[in-house]
């Protein structure tokens, strides 16, 4: 089953009464227009620069404000690119984040 919906994420800085900043992330949920195939050419000519594209979503430009990541089937995605197919839709080409682990000293 897929989603009808996917949620973009937008990290931004905010700083507290004492002068802290600490990282925001806004989730906004928008439609998707269409779910494609990654096309195998554009797997490998990705894959030779460190990427490996997985997902593309096709969604209304109005909805896109140069977000990083989303948030799709409970999966986190990295937007590693984006192509506009018209002026109302662009899509977004995307690869599974694989969250960074930290070294423990101890």
């Amino acid at each position: 089953m897929r989603d009808v919906s996917c949620k973009l994420l937008a990290t931004t800085l905010q700083t507290d009464s004492i002068g802290v900043q600490k990282e925001v992330v806004k989730e906004t949920e928008v439609p998707i227009i269409k779910i494609e195939d990654v096309y195998a050419n554009e797997f490998y000519e990705a894959n030779e620069q460190g990427y490996s594209p997985s997902l593309r979503l096709r969604i209304s430009t109005l909805n896109y404000e140069n977000e990083k990541e989303l948030i799709y089937m409970d999966t986190i995605y990295s937007i590693i690119r984006t192509q506009e197919v018209t002026a109302d839709e662009i899509i977004l080409i995307c690869e599974r984040k694989i969250k960074n682990v930290k070294n423990s000293k101890g």
